[in-house]
Parts: structure tokens; sequence; C-alpha cells
């Protein structure tokens, strides 16, 4: 079972949650009502950086979520359409991922795949480096578990910082 963000990664950061009209938009593009964990990420750590190299795209931040999303996925798309070993889990909703993160150390990007089951999502990382794919059953509440209470950091990614850092001129500050 996951725990809360704020047990995860401290009390929320940001003070004003993202607008519904905002939110709309966004799952409007996406095509889906996203999970409420994953939101609650964006309302209160969004346009920012974790762990020293994660970036988590706002949608009234320095680089708007739903362009981060758009650009994210055909770049994904692009990049690792030619990978021979993607996961059946992956390949079946290839069209329907939703970058939400970016790793700044490596390029790795952090994705919502929708689950079998409605309302159900899972995180994938695709490594840029070395192409693959960790995926994790649950959502990004069971992600950041993995990571912080587990400390079982996907590969490449540097260990050992932590916190919540604000982009330089954000403009949520």
């Amino acid at each position: 079972m996951s725990e809360s963000l704020a047990s995860l990664l401290g009390e929320r950061e940001r003070v004003f949650p993202v607008s519904p009209e905002a939110w709309r938009a966004v799952e409007g593009w996406v095509g889906r009502a996203l999970p409420e964990d994953y939101k609650n990420l964006v309302d209160g750590y969004g346009d920012a950086v974790l762990f020293g190299h994660l970036f988590v795209p706002h949608p009234g931040g320095s680089d708007p979520l739903l362009n981060f999303m758009q650009e994210e996925r055909r770049y994904f798309h692009a990049a690792y359409q030619d990978v021979s070993d993607i996961p059946a889990s992956l390949k079946s909703k290839w069209d329907d991922v939703v970058p939400w993160a970016y790793h700044d150390w490596n390029g790795d990007v952090c994705l919502l795949v929708p689950g079998d089951t409605a309302g159900l999502w899972n995180v994938a990382v695709a490594f840029r480096q070395n192409p693959g794919f960790l995926i994790v059953d649950g959502g990004v509440e069971d992600f950041f578990q993995l990571i912080l209470r587990e400390e079982k950091f996907p590969r490449g990614w540097p260990v050992g910082q932590s916190g919540w850092e604000s982009i330089p001129d954000s403009p949520l500050v």
C-alpha cells in the first residue's frame, strides 16, 4: 500500500493548487482522468526538481505541463519505437503513455501508463542512455516509496540528493 506524498516528500511546497480549468485541458489531451496521487504531486511539488535531477512540471510553471507532456510523448515515441524489448504492458498502451517527469542527469523520462483496470495507472521509467524500461506496478506514490523507503533508485540515477527545489524564476513562487 502506498504512503501519502507528504509522508514521503514532506509538507507540500506549493501553496496554490492547479486550477480545475488547467486539469481539464491536460486531461482533455490525455483522454482520461489522471490519477489523484499524480495530481497531488503536481499541486504540491510541481515546477521543481526532486532528488537534484527529477524535473516535475506544473501547468503554470516555467515549462507548462501540457506542453511538456506533448513534446516528451513525441520524443519518447520517436526515440523508443525501435527498441526491441519493450515490455508487453507498455507496448499495449504505447499511444496512451503520459510523460510526467524528466530526469536531467541522463535524459530518462517518467511515464504514467494506464492500467488494465479503469482508473488505475502504473509508472514506467524509460532509460535513455541504454534503452530499456523499469515498470512499477502502482502509481506515483508507490514509485516514490520505492525510491525513498526502499532506496531503490532507477538505474543510473545519482543517490544521496534529497529534497525539493523550485525551478529558478518559477512563476509559481
